[in-house]
């Protein structure tokens, strides 16, 4: 038995609707909006099996079995025996075919889901791919057992040139040498010279530089002002807790005016002075 006799299950689908579709009216497609639902006629279950390069889609009784209708799927018509409709992914026209009298009928096929819908259609895709990769298969190996025993032979033989064995290792008593820049003397060497600061010391050890101080901080005039005033502040406070109450008059007594020189200023009188 070989290969093309046995029969393969691609998919199944537990079930579908059938419907009557109306001739199509233009070369657009079938469009499944226009079907009824009192143009229902088959509910049951889909059967995708394909026998060598054919494959049928089988709708069956979901209890029985029974077919009620078949559609092949030749190589190379899936379009015409399988069309999707215009207006929606989940339903597609089928070509069904009488095996007795062997005419044929479109019905309306739609599923349930989307994604059924979507295996399906993958199943057929990918079976027409298995097909023709068989063939190609098939075409080469036939031609490469009618053509000439010689063609193999040169083509390896050209690739044997082209790829030749070369043995590069060292024999025995071969040295390399190996140029490689050596740091100069002036230049330090590692880690320091990369750095640039470095400088010969005792022992001939690269030492670094001191690092520069860090910048001189100028205050501003704003912030000279305020810690000005809050020196003042505080001195001021300070001597206040100094005098105590003894010396409260002085403390109290009012500051002169600074428009004023110091020469119009009034002398002080005994009044104003405390007793001790």
């Amino acid at each position: 038995m070989s290969v093309d006799d046995v029969e393969h299950t691609l998919f199944v689908c537990r079930q579908v609707n059938l419907y009557r579709v109306p001739p199509k009216a233009t070369a657009g497609g079938h469009k499944s909006g226009e079907w009824k639902v009192a143009d229902k006629i088959f509910t049951g279950r889909l059967k995708l099996t394909a026998k060598g390069e054919a494959a049928e889609v089988r709708l069956e009784d979901s209890d029985t079995g029974d077919l009620f209708a078949m559609c092949p799927v030749p190589h190379g018509q899936r379009d015409i025996a399988v069309e999707p409709a215009s207006d929606s992914s989940r339903n597609f026209v089928l070509r069904v075919v009488d095996p007795v009298s062997k005419r044929h009928a479109f019905l309306g096929l739609g599923f349930s889901e989307r994604h059924e819908a979507f295996d399906f259609n993958v199943a057929l895709s990918d079976h027409e791919k298995h097909m023709q990769r068989a063939k190609e298969v098939s075409s080469a190996a036939s031609s490469a057992a009618s053509g000439s025993s010689m063609a193999p032979a040169i083509a390896q033989s050209d690739a044997a040139a082209l790829y030749k064995k070369q043995d590069l290792s060292l024999k025995e008593g071969q040295t390399i040498k190996i140029a490689m820049k050596r740091p100069s003397s002036a230049e330090g060497g590692g880690m320091l010279a990369s750095l640039g600061g470095g400088s010969k010391g005792t022992g001939g050890s690269a030492v670094l530089k001191p690092l520069a101080p860090p910048p001189s901080y100028t205050p501003t005039q704003g912030q000279q002002g305020q810690q000005s005033g809050g020196a003042q502040q505080s001195q001021g406070s300070n001597s206040h807790s100094l005098l105590g109450n003894d010396f409260s008059d002085f403390a109290g007594a009012p500051a002169p005016a600074a428009s004023q020189p110091q020469s119009k200023q009034s002398p002080a009188t005994p009044s104003s002075w405390a007793t001790f």
